[in-house]
């Protein structure tokens, strides 16, 4: 077994219940076992993203929504329904289906509600009507 395979097995076995219980979700939720979402986690923590290393500006971490999402997102967080943003976009309403539900599971909530209020609270700038 590798070494990172072992670090993430003795995380796993070390963490509280709640904890243990949340991170198995997660890990449901993106189809992986629960070490693998460990190892998931700590690369996303510990290795910033940083497209041009030689630009010397800050080493920033990726959102968790694409550009696409993150409108999305702001039109959920209005109360419009997929149908009213797949018009708004000219995407299918599947495609929108697919955009929401990549949304829920990045952010970590379970419906539109919760995402609009995620959306409020980091204090994004609302996509106009």
């Amino acid at each position: 077994m590798a070494l990172a395979s072992v670090m993430a097995t003795l995380m796993v076995r070390g963490l509280d219940e709640e904890v243990r219980q949340r991170l198995k979700e997660r890990a449901a939720s993106n189809g992986r076992s629960m070490e693998a979402e460990v190892r998931a986690i700590l690369s996303t923590a510990v290795m910033p993203h940083d497209p041009d290393p030689g630009a010397g500006g800050p080493v920033t971490a990726p959102g968790p929504l694409t550009a696409q999402e993150d409108r999305i997102a702001a039109l959920v967080a209005q109360g419009w329904s997929n149908r009213q943003i797949a018009d708004s976009f000219a995407l299918s309403e599947r495609t929108v289906e697919a955009h929401v539900s990549a949304i829920l599971r990045k952010v970590g909530v379970r419906n539109r509600a919760a995402v609009a209020s995620w959306f409020t609270a980091r204090g994004a700038a609302p996509v106009p009507r």
